[in-house]
């Protein structure tokens, strides 16, 4: 079911998180980073807009659109990304392809939004009921401007049955990729999803690989070689969701993934107020430090 009820806004909001939340264990600061499209037309962000639940408070996430250049603004909702708690995490990245028309939302290292329990014990192995729990939906979704979705990915698309082994979870952290090791060595990013994943500067190819990550490479020590050293990359096309040749030579520069980021690798426990930019690939975030009320 669609969800595209769009509401037209003035401003385009940028999200803040609570000066309290803090990094601890495996869970990092959560986010969920804007974009804006490699010519700086396009501006994607989105809104945390607590609702509530019963009793509980809850995160639905808004997303504002605007064309800069016309001063156009569409808002419309998300489906995937959770919170911003310490055991109700989200990880999220929108990129913004060239003309606008699309945004895409990735959800590298977060469950998804689901009123279902999450699976227990903490690592994966393949099942017709693992592989359905919906906590594994949303992984990469396509919008429209106006909200509807081109195309979405959940893990049960993305991986295979022998892949789901790699699959581990600790609190709010869900790993199913493998760390680029260039952007592990001497620290680690400020944004936790920087590890998993690659963009080209277009914003417009993902790629990812499956695999062990750091935890998982300690859980399947025991199994053969060729299942430890195990690796398969995935690109995919921002604008409609088209699984695109890994291998494949690409003439057009702005079209090959790279590293996500020009920011500094920081030390764990660190990333407390960071605030990336609209133009991660290109231009540098910084730490933002709320005043005391």
């Amino acid at each position: 079911m669609l969800r595209s009820r769009i509401l037209a806004v003035a401003v385009v909001a940028v999200l803040l998180l609570p000066a309290g939340f803090l990094s601890a264990g495996h869970t990092r600061p959560a986010y969920l980073d804007g974009c804006q499209s490699m010519d700086g037309r396009y501006v994607v962000t989105a809104e945390p807009i607590k609702e509530k639940v019963g009793k509980k408070d809850a995160i639905k996430w808004k997303y504002h659109w605007k064309d800069t250049k016309e001063n156009k603004t569409l808002s419309g909702w998300l489906t995937g990304p959770r919170g911003l708690g310490h055991f109700d995490v989200t990880y999220g990245h929108i990129f913004v392809p060239p003309g606008g028309e699309t945004f895409a939302l990735w959800l590298p290292a977060s469950w998804a939004e689901s009123d279902t329990p999450h699976p227990k014990g903490n690592q994966g192995k393949f099942s017709d009921e693992l592989v359905k729990n919906p906590v594994f939906g949303s992984r990469l979704t396509i919008y429209t401007k106006t909200g509807e979705i081109v195309k979405t990915y959940g893990m049960r698309d993305l991986l295979k049955p022998n892949e789901w082994l790699y699959v581990n979870w600790v609190q709010g952290n869900m790993y199913w990729l493998t760390e680029y090791p260039e952007v592990m060595k001497g620290g680690e990013p400020a944004r936790c999803g920087w590890r998993y994943y690659r963009i080209s500067p277009d914003y417009s190819v993902l790629e990812f690989v499956i695999g062990p990550n750091s935890d998982a490479v300690h859980k399947v020590k025991s199994e053969p070689e060729e299942v430890r050293n195990y690796r398969r990359t995935v690109r995919v096309q921002l604008t409609d969701g088209l699984l695109l040749d890994p291998n494949a030579k690409v003439a057009d520069a702005n079209k090959i993934p790279i590293k996500p980021f020009r920011d500094a690798l920081i030390t764990r426990g660190t990333a407390k107020g960071f605030e990336a930019s609209l133009d991660p690939v290109r231009v540098t975030g910084k730490f933002v430090v709320e005043k005391s009320k």
